[in-house]
C-alpha cells in the first residue's frame, strides 16, 4: 500500500495502535478495580466508625501515627489520575444528554460502577483516541488519497461507536437474564402464595434465596415498601428501571389483581405457565438461527480446507498436463 512505503510512517502508525491498546487496556483494568477499590474504602470506613475511640486522660501526649498505605501503585497513582480526569471530561456533559444516560445505566444495572459522566468522558477519550489514529494514517499530505481518508473517518467512527455497543451489550444481557429467570420466580412465588403466605412475605422469601439481578431489585422493592411507597408504585418503578416486557406485563396483572381483588396464587400460577412457554418458543428461536450463523465459519475454515484436501491431488496431474 502507498501508506506504508515509508518506514518511518509505518512505525509511527504501529507506535499509535500500540497506543491505543494501551489505553484501552488501562480503561479495562480501571473499570475491573474500581469496584474492588470501593470495597475496600467502604471496609475500612465500617472499621472505622465501629472501633471505639479510647484516650488516655493522664497520657494525653500527641503521637505521630505513621500514615496507612493500602493498595496496589496502580490504585494509588494510575487509577487515582485516571479517576481525576473522568470527572474534569465529565462535567463537560451536556444536560440534555445526562438523563438519557443515567437512564441506560440504570437499564444496564450500573455496570463497573460508572455514571452518565464518567460515560461521557470515556466517550471523549475513545474519540480522541481514535482522531490520533487517523491522523497518523493521513499525516503525510503527499501520499494521503481516498482510501486512506475513508480507512481515517472508519477508525474515528469505530472507536467513538465502541462504548455505545458496550453499554447496549451490557443492556440487552441484563434483560435477557431477567427475562429468563422470571418463570422460575414466579413459581417460587406461586408456591409461598399457595402455602398462605401474602405477596410481601414471599417477595422476601424469593430475595432470601435469589441473588440474581432480579432478586436484587426484588429488595429494592421491599426497601422502597419499608419507606412508606405503595406496593403498585414500588412494582411500577422497579418496571420503569428495567424496562423488560414480560416483567412489564407481570406487573400490570398484578396491579389490577390487587385492585379487584383476586387470589395472587392463582394470577402467579398462570403467568407462571404463560413465560414459561414464551421462554420455550424463545429458545427455539435461538436454535432455528443457528445454522443460518454456522455458514460463515463453516465458510471461512472448513470449506477451503475440504477443497484443498480434494484437488491438492489433483494438481500434479493437472501441471503434467499443462
Amino acid at each position: 500500500m502507498e501508506i506504508f512505503k515509508n518506514r518511518t510512517d509505518l512505525l509511527v502508525i504501529l507506535g499509535g495502535i500500540f497506543l491505543a491498546l494501551f489505553i484501552l487496556g488501562l480503561l479495562v483494568v480501571y473499570f475491573f478495580r474500581l469496584k474492588k477499590r470501593e470495597t475496600q474504602i467502604s471496609n475500612r470506613l465500617e472499621n472505622l466508625t465501629l472501633t471505639p475511640f479510647k484516650t488516655s486522660a493522664v497520657n494525653a501526649r500527641p503521637q505521630i501515627i505513621s500514615r496507612e498505605v493500602s493498595g496496589s501503585l496502580f490504585n494509588r497513582t494510575i487509577s487515582t489520575w485516571f479517576r481525576k480526569l473522568l470527572e474534569v471530561l465529565g462535567r463537560l456533559t451536556p444536560a440534555n444528554r445526562l438523563l438519557e444516560l443515567e437512564h441506560k445505566f440504570t437499564l444496564a444495572g450500573n455496570p463497573g460502577g460508572l455514571h452518565a459522566r464518567e460515560f461521557f468522558a470515556l466517550r471523549l477519550l475513545s474519540l480522541m483516541v481514535g482522531i490520533f489514529l487517523a491522523y497518523l494514517m493521513n499525516r503525510n499530505l503527499v501520499q494521503i488519497n481516498l482510501i486512506s481518508i475513508l480507512y481515517g473517518l472508519l477508525i474515528i467512527y469505530v472507536f467513538f461507536s465502541l462504548p455505545d455497543v458496550w453499554l447496549r451489550g451490557k443492556i440487552r444481557s441484563r434483560q435477557a437474564e431477567i427475562s429468563s429467570g422470571l418463570p422460575d420466580v414466579l413459581d417460587m412465588l406461586s408456591v409461598c402464595a399457595s402455602a398462605g403466605l401474602g405477596f410481601d412475605q414471599s417477595l422476601q422469601k424469593i430475595c432470601e434465596y435469589w441473588d440474581t439481578e432480579l432478586g436484587r431489585e426484588f429488595r429494592r422493592v421491599i426497601a422502597e415498601m419499608e419507606v412508606g411507597t405503595s406496593r403498585s408504585e414500588a412494582l411500577k418503578n422497579m418496571s420503569r428501571r428495567l424496562d423488560v416486557d414480560d416483567l412489564t406485563q407481570f406487573i400490570a396483572i398484578i396491579t389490577q389483581a390487587e385492585k379487584i381483588g383476586m387470589s395472587y396464587a392463582e394470577v402467579l400460577q398462570s403467568q407462571a405457565l404463560q413465560l414459561r412457554i414464551i421462554r420455550q418458543y424463545r429458545a427455539r428461536e435461538v436454535a432455528n438461527r443457528l445454522p443460518g450463523k454456522m455458514i460463515f465459519p463453516l465458510a471461512i475454515t472448513i470449506f477451503p480446507a475440504i477443497i484443498i484436501v480434494i484437488l491438492a491431488p489433483l494438481i500434479p496431474v493437472i501441471m503434467d498436463a499443462l
